[in-house]
């Protein structure tokens, strides 16, 4: 029988122990302070122009003025001082026709003799007679803007690191036997 060569190996084995790296890394939030001053605003308004006459609620209880009263005395006579010439002159012609008959004298002295009149109680109503009159100003309106004041303070951030380590063993060594065998 031959010998026969019998080689046996084993491998070697390595062990790795691993810590991992440890990493942290925090951001505060930045410190910022926002203002906002308000706004100046200006308004100005002159004073309108209110006007009320209240001549007419004078007059309608009778209280007029001397100007006004004698305006009014002055149409009423007018106007009577025109009657009168239109009655006289159609009394004049009515005695020119005495011819045709009748009693003129008689007709006139009746006419004349009669007095007439009209009476007008109360006025007008108190709610019309005053007159109310109102001119608004404009208004001069300013706005002034004022910006925002912003600021910000930045904070870095916070970061920490640890490494990590790798270890190295031997587990097994590597070996070889070489036997021979019949």
């Amino acid at each position: 029988m031959i010998p026969k060569l019998h080689i046996e190996t084993t491998p070697a084995k390595i062990g790795l122990s691993i810590n991992e790296a440890k990493q942290t890394i925090r951001q505060p939030l930045a410190e910022q302070s926002i203002q906002q001053p308000e706004a100046e605003l200006r308004v100005e308004q002159r004073p309108g122009k209110l006007t009320i006459d209240q001549t007419k609620a004078w007059d309608n209880i009778d209280l007029k003025s001397v100007f006004k009263r004698t305006e009014a005395m002055v149409r009423d006579a007018e106007q009577g001082w025109m009657e009168g010439i239109s009655r006289v002159a159609r009394e004049g012609d009515e005695l020119m026709k005495i011819e045709n008959g009748g009693n003129p004298i008689a007709a006139h002295a009746e006419q004349n003799s009669k007095y007439s009149f009209t009476l007008q109680p109360g006025g007008l109503p108190a709610y019309d007679l005053v007159d109310i009159r109102y001119q608004p100003s404009e208004a001069e309106v300013s706005v002034k803007r004022n910006d925002p004041i912003i600021e910000t303070t930045p904070v870095n951030p916070s970061i920490s690191y640890q490494p990590g380590e790798v270890t190295l063993k031997n587990e097994q060594y590597a070996d070889v036997q070489i036997d021979w065998k019949v």
